[in-house]
């Protein structure tokens, strides 16, 4: 072996400040410094269960993140994980691209009966990118490259490929790359898509393939559009001829009530794409599903077989995984389970609205795909700045979540994050199998964070960031932000 190799078996006992260094060193120094500012790097990540994680103390975390929506089964659910165990000490073929799996076709078998309308064809991969960039590709092949453009709304997030960027609104992300043609509408406003499709041609340049969209955006800071939306868009995008594609990425596997947060307005997409949960927690997998028309115009012939294909996409074990995942969200009902648990923590979080107006904004979302939109302007009632660092006000303005965040963390073990393409707004994704008793105590947590006032709120933070992470991550934040507010 090389000089200073690291056996697997030698992770577990290396000191976890050692490993946070490596990471900066060799993946990404940015991110530790991020993780730094908020004390998560003080957290190592032993085990975990259900919405729980253990740390290297021994200390329990409540987990309200699920990775983005990725554990909507919580973390290492024993159904999903028996059922991995099960295929792997069989020993079956678990990758092999000339042989046909009988566990994709299976799984692919059973995600029909779940989907809505005639969405019956599958294309597996490894990721919701994947997926996106399956279905953009679908939807060109579909109208054989006579229709180049598509509509996408504004904040939303797709994916970081170069196609799923392509119709992705969120302006930071997509900065320096060449990318798809496209037309970028306000979310929630079918009658802006309208106009744009009444004012194109069906071929040519400024033609248009598809819409689309996410059923309520996530990451722009869980906007739910208005009753009708999806039904408006969907009735404009048959009227004009154009293929309507739902992303239900993260609304996908039960997040919002439904199995698909689609159904809830009756809505059958041309292409829908699921990924996050569909492994259950314990895979990677994606799935793009269209409809046996768009499919066929596209793929349906041993020419055509091969142009959208994954290595790794529908190996045995991530078939597995998502199929015993689909099983837990069935057998459980975890759509009815997020909708009254759901229910239960937007009436906390309204209370808490009512009882700190000067705090937050909005409580929006369905199911437990939660977002809390807090009022930046808190900050001005917080005279604590120790230190004379130039757009400091500024900074602790645009991360006030991850501030709160932060302070879950440290003093009730909970973790929390905010949004990619909303920073004013703290992400609230438990997984669907949390407790009444669980989403009670993250609604008392936030109650006494926020109870102890703006003021306090900041001095930990400041005092931190200046005496354990350092002036030198402060700085360039602020520098950052004055920059672009120029």
């Amino acid at each position: 072996m090389r000089k200073n190799w690291i056996a697997v078996q030698d992770v577990e006992g290396r000191p976890y400040e050692e490993c946070v260094e490596l990471f900066r060193k060799y993946i990404n120094p940015g991110l530790v410094a991020l993780l730094e500012m908020g004390e998560y790097t003080s957290i190592e990540p032993r085990s975990a269960h259900g919405a729980i994680i253990i740390d290297g103390k021994g200390r329990e975390i409540l987990d309200f993140v699920s990775s983005y929506g990725a554990l909507n089964l919580g973390h290492n659910h024993p159904v999903v994980k028996a059922a991995i165990l099960d295929v792997l000490h069989k020993e079956k073929v678990d990758l092999s691209k000339e042989l046909l799996s009988p566990y994709a076709a299976c799984l692919a078998h059973n995600l029909s009966l779940l989907t809505p309308g005639s969405l019956d064809r599958f294309y597996f991969c490894n990721s919701g990118t994947e997926a996106v960039e399956a279905a953009l590709k679908l939807a060109a092949r579909y109208f054989k490259g006579k229709r180049p453009l598509f509509i996408y709304a504004e904040n939303s997030l797709h994916g970081k490929t170069l196609g799923a960027l392509s119709v992705t609104g969120g302006q930071k992300l997509r900065e320096y790359f060449p990318l798809l043609p496209g037309r970028c509408v306000p979310y929630g406003d079918a009658e802006a898509i309208e106009i744009l499709l009444r004012d194109t041609p069906k071929e040519g340049d400024d033609s248009v393939a598809a819409v689309i969209l996410e059923p309520i955006q996530g990451e722009a800071g869980v906007i739910v559009p208005p009753a009708g939306y999806l039904r408006q868009v969907r009735e404009i995008c048959d009227r004009y001829g154009v293929l309507l594609i739902l992303d239900e990425i993260q609304t996908g596997m039960c997040r919002t009530g439904t199995f698909f947060a689609c159904e809830q307005e009756g809505v059958v997409p041309d292409l829908l794409v699921i990924a996050k949960s569909l492994g259950g927690g314990l895979a990677s997998i994606g799935a793009t599903i269209a409809t046996t028309k768009v499919f066929d115009t596209a793929y349906d012939n041993p020419h055509d077989c091969l142009v959208q294909t994954s290595t790794f996409g529908g190996r045995t074990t991530s078939c597995v995984a998502a199929m015993a995942a689909l099983e837990v969200c069935v057998q459980e009902d975890l759509g009815r389970r997020a909708q009254e648990l759901g229910e239960r923590l937007l009436a906390g979080l309204q209370a808490i609205k009512e009882k700190y107006p000067e705090w937050i904004r909005a409580v929006r979302g369905r199911g437990l795909m939660v977002g809390i939109e807090f009022d930046e302007q808190v900050i001005d009632k917080a005279p604590y700045l120790p230190a004379k660092i130039p757009g400091l006000k500024n900074v602790l303005k645009e991360h006030l979540p991850g501030m709160v965040a932060a302070a879950l963390l440290k003093q009730h073990g909970i973790l929390g994050t905010l949004m990619l393409n909303n920073r004013s707004v703290l992400r609230v994704y438990p997984p669907l199998i949390v407790t009444e008793k669980e989403i009670d105590y993250f609604i008392g947590a936030l109650d006494d964070i926020l109870g102890q006032g703006p003021k306090e709120l900041v001095k930990n933070r400041v005092n931190h960031a200046i005496g354990a992470a350092g002036l030198k991550f402060i700085a360039p934040w602020a520098g950052s932000l004055l920059k672009r507010q120029r």
